[in-house]
C-alpha cells in the first residue's frame, strides 16, 4: 500500500469556491476539511459573458485564503480547477492572471465534461456504492452534468448549462412553470439514453446535499423520494425569501437559488422515472484527488 500524500482541491465553481484537504492513499481519499464560501463569481455571466470586477475580488480572496488553510494542514500539493463561469467568460483570462499573481496558483479551466468525468470518480470514490450502477446528477451554479456508470467506468455523460445561479437570474422568482418547461425542454432529449432502472440515482452538488441538511440535518447518503423532495421545493417556494433564509440547514446565501436547483433534480428524476434521490458530498473535489 502507498504512503498517503496529503493534498488540496479548490474548486472554482460559478457560485462557491469549495475546498477540500485530504489524505490520499491508492483510491482511498480520507477528507480532513472540507468548506466552502459562497463567491458568485458567475453573476451575470449568461446576459454579459463577463465575469464582474468584483466577483472576481471576491474569489480570488476566497482561493488565497484556501490555499493558505490548505497549507497551513500540511498539503504538499494544491490543485484548483474552475468549472461553468470561467468557461463562458470571455474575460476568463483576467481571472487566472488573478488568480496567479495573488496565489500563485495555475488554476485549470476544464470543460463541462472534463467535470462530469471527475464527479463520477469522486462519487465512485465512496466504497458504498463503487461497484453499483449508477445514475449520478450534479446540480451545480453555472451548470448540471448527468453522468451513468459503473464501477468507477462512465458509460454516458452530458454537462448542461442548467445550473442554479444561472436558472435564479435567466427566471427569477415568479416564472417557476416557464423555469420546468425550460428545463424539462433541455433535458428530455439529453436523457433519452439514460435509464434510472437498476441503478442508484445519486445526487451532488451544493443544491442537493442542501435540500438534504434542511430535510435530514445531514447531507451524505440521505434518500429522498420524489415525493419528498417536490414537497420540500414547493414549501421553499411558497415563503418570501427573508423567511426561506430562516430555514435550518439553508445557508441564507443559498436561499434565492435552491428553488431553480431543486427543480433541475425534479424535473430529471420525473424523465428518468427515478423514484428516489440518493445525495453524496463526493464529488468534483475527491474525483480531482485522484486524477492523474
Amino acid at each position: 500500500m502507498p504512503l498517503a500524500m496529503r493534498k488540496g482541491v479548490i474548486d472554482i465553481g460559478s457560485n462557491t469556491v469549495k475546498l477540500l484537504v485530504a489524505d490520499v492513499q491508492g483510491t482511498q481519499v480520507m477528507p480532513v476539511v472540507s468548506k466552502d464560501r459562497t463567491t458568485r463569481l458567475g453573476e451575470g455571466v449568461d446576459q454579459t459573458h463577463h465575469l464582474t470586477h468584483t466577483a472576481i475580488a471576491r474569489t480570488v480572496q476566497a482561493i488565497a485564503d484556501f490555499q493558505k488553510e490548505a497549507r497551513t494542514l500540511g498539503a504538499t500539493e494544491i490543485i484548483a480547477l474552475t468549472t461553468s463561469a470561467a468557461r463562458d467568460a470571455e474575460n476568463r483570462a483576467e481571472f487566472l492572471q488573478a488568480v496567479h499573481a495573488q496565489c500563485g496558483l495555475e488554476a485549470q479551466v476544464i470543460t463541462g465534461e472534463r467535470e462530469a468525468e471527475l464527479i463520477f470518480r469522486g462519487v465512485s470514490s465512496d466504497s458504498e456504492w463503487s461497484a453499483q450502477p449508477l445514475l449520478v446528477i450534479d446540480v451545480g451554479g453555472g451548470s448540471a452534468e448527468f453522468i451513468q456508470g459503473k464501477a468507477g467506468q462512465v458509460e454516458l455523460l452530458q454537462s448542461s448549462p442548467l445550473g442554479a445561479l444561472r436558472l435564479t437570474e435567466k427566471f427569477g422568482e415568479d416564472k417557476h412553470t416557464e423555469l420546468c418547461r425550460y428545463i424539462r425542454a433541455m433535458l428530455q432529449p439529453m436523457l433519452a439514453s439514460y435509464a434510472a432502472s437498476g441503478r442508484r440515482v445519486l445526487g451532488t452538488g451544493g443544491t442537493g446535499t442542501t435540500a438534504a441538511r434542511i430535510a435530514c440535518g445531514m447531507a451524505d447518503h440521505v434518500v429522498l423520494s420524489y415525493e419528498q423532495l417536490r414537497g420540500l421545493v414547493e414549501r421553499l417556494r411558497a415563503m418570501p425569501l427573508a423567511e426561506r433564509k430562516q430555514v435550518p440547514g439553508l445557508p441564507p446565501e443559498r436561499a434565492d437559488i435552491i428553488v431553480a436547483g431543486g427543480a433541475v433534480y425534479l424535473v430529471a428524476m420525473e424523465i428518468l422515472r427515478a423514484e428516489t434521490l440518493t445525495l453524496s458530498i463526493r464529488n468534483l473535489r475527491y474525483g480531482a484527488m485522484l486524477a492523474r
